[in-house]
């Protein structure tokens, strides 16, 4: 599973880009996949992006802004100025939610995401300071994207049980191997990484779905 904690597929391949491609990313917006037209700006702007329970009448150029605000998410969140204008309230922390849920609800071609279905392959990438951090972020993001969830494995010699991990992890799921494993992480990233299609979004909050940490921990 080639999903990495630091790194950010703004490039046409099937290929996450390493952390040097993602800078050069960032200087040439023409390889990014979404465009930047005027009306998914104006519709963006317009904070016309609506809530999940619009999902099944979501018109085009609602996905299309949603699709372009987790891009900018995306490219503020790697030079730390996400904060401010996505995170920094929890009405903007909403809109965000929403954005990713009309995404992930339907085909999105520039992005070669074509929607939610059994052979979709969708791809998480946690790291974390702790094993329970990543645990309750993983639970939740399947819960919330309607993903199978499946116990996490230990690549880690000498540590048979996932949830013994001690230190800094990064927790790897495939949606459609049905595989994960969590691994060692040393790196200073925290948060979820999402792949839809060809493009990586993220690093989301570890608590974007349960901010309170409400629910129960999962019971791996």
């Amino acid at each position: 599973m080639s999903l990495l904690p630091n790194t950010l597929s703004c490039v046409p391949s099937g290929h996450l880009a390493s952390r040097s491609t993602r800078l050069r990313a960032l200087g040439h917006p023409r390889d990014c996949l979404i465009p930047k037209s005027s009306h998914t700006r104006s519709a963006l702007n317009a904070g016309s992006i609506t809530s999940a329970t619009d999902l099944p009448t979501t018109s085009t150029t609602e996905r299309d802004a949603a699709w372009e605000l987790l891009r900018d998410f995306t490219l503020k969140e790697f030079r730390g100025a996400a904060q401010e204008p996505y995170l920094s309230s929890p009405a903007k922390r909403q809109r965000l939610r929403e954005a990713l849920k009309i995404a992930f609800s339907g085909q999105y071609p520039p992005a070669g995401w074509m929607g939610p279905s059994a052979d979709s392959e969708v791809l998480l990438g946690v790291v974390a300071s702790d094993i329970k951090f990543a645990a309750r972020a993983y639970r939740d993001w399947c819960e919330e994207l309607g993903l199978q969830l499946v116990v996490p494995n230990s690549r880690v010699d000498g540590v048979s049980s996932a949830m013994q991990l001690r230190g800094g992890v990064y927790l790897k799921y495939n949606s459609k191997t049905q595989l994960c494993y969590v691994t060692r992480y040393d790196g200073r990233d925290r948060g979820v990484l999402l792949q839809l299609g060809q493009l990586q979004l993220g690093h989301f909050p570890l608590g974007f779905f349960d901010e309170g940490m409400k629910k129960p921990p999962p019971t791996f």
